[in-house]
């Protein structure tokens, strides 16, 4: 599961990230570089116009820097914000927070392996809080490193529900499903109303554990029957297992037929088994709700969507 849910300071030269530094002239040279090749994107956000005259009369200005890669980050340019976060980190070698945000760049551009060695780099070179350590651990490859990163993070603040539900989920992904599993209850005792540890939960007793009625009770709670009968057909899903996928599904637009979510899963379903689904419809025999069935599984069937749309499973959102 990507899932889910859902849910780590730098003496450095960036010799790993790309290039050796000589100095402030190397640096600003990179900077009026990128800025060249970011003129068009940026001439009709008065934001950024006057984020880069302020950073032009002071290269040095990292908060100006960092807001600058954000904006460039949501307009889609995640080059060019990389490039400011690594001019920034060259700034600034013992700002833990600003390498993290390095290391998240880096791996949003597919550069796994740099990330890995500015974040190894960062952690050694100084004092992560324990917030740091859980989202450095985040961003670790090794699960198992990864793991000795969160039970730090778990061991300073022991009641940090989130720090657990991050432990409990690496152990999810190294398949030690009964600690996991206790963990999470655990969790769950003392803080009832953790959607995340609830999500991780019932994907566990979906998945590993095998449980799927447990699976529902958690997912219901959180969302209400249908959406979890959907987040069940998910989990066979990524399984591959067609048929029981096709059941659940049959059962969450039996409780709501207006559900794209489901209707999406079912066009998968439908496309990888070449069959049908026969709803239930007992439920409701009114014109009304009978007119919005016919049209669910008109769209089901016959809906345009893209290849990659169509390719994508969906869970409910909570």
């Amino acid at each position: 599961m990507s899932r889910g849910l859902m849910l780590a300071l730098l003496s450095l030269s960036l010799v790993s990230c790309a290039r050796q530094q000589s100095g402030n002239g190397s640096t600003l040279a990179v900077f009026d570089t990128q800025v060249k090749n970011a003129v068009n994107m940026g001439d009709g956000d008065l934001e950024i116009q006057a984020l880069r005259k302020r950073l032009l009369d002071n290269p040095r200005d990292l908060t100006v820097r960092r807001r600058l890669a954000a904006k460039f980050e949501a307009a889609g340019y995640g080059d060019l914000a990389l490039e400011h976060l690594r001019i920034a980190a060259e700034l600034a070698p013992t700002d833990l927070a600003l390498h993290l945000e390095l290391v998240a760049a880096l791996k949003a551009q597919g550069l796994g392996h740099q990330a890995t060695m500015v974040l190894n780099a960062a952690l050694a070179a100084g004092t992560p809080t324990p917030a740091q350590l859980s989202k450095a651990a985040i961003f670790t490859e090794s699960l198992a490193e990864a793991e000795a990163l969160h039970r730090k993070a778990v061991a300073a603040e022991p009641r940090n529900w989130d720090f657990l539900n991050n432990l409990a989920y690496n152990l999810i992904q190294q398949k030690r499903a009964a600690e996991a599993e206790t963990l999470l209850r655990d969790l769950l005792r003392a803080r009832p109303t953790h959607e995340h540890a609830r999500n991780n939960l019932a994907m566990l007793y979906a998945t590993q554990l095998h449980q799927p009625e447990e699976a529902l009770l958690h997912w219901k709670a959180i969302s209400g029957p249908a959406a979890a009968h959907n987040n069940l057909a998910v989990a066979y899903m990524e399984q591959e297992k067609w048929i029981e996928a096709k059941a659940e599904l049959e059962k969450a637009l039996a409780l709501r037929f207006q559900f794209p979510e489901a209707i999406q899963n079912l066009q998968i379903v439908a496309a990888r088994t070449g069959g049908t689904v026969t709803l239930n419809l007992n439920r409701d025999k009114s014109p009304s709700g009978l007119s919005k069935l016919a049209k669910a599984i008109r769209h089901v069937f016959i809906g345009e969507e893209t290849d990659s749309e169509k390719s994508k499973s969906r869970r409910s959102r909570s």
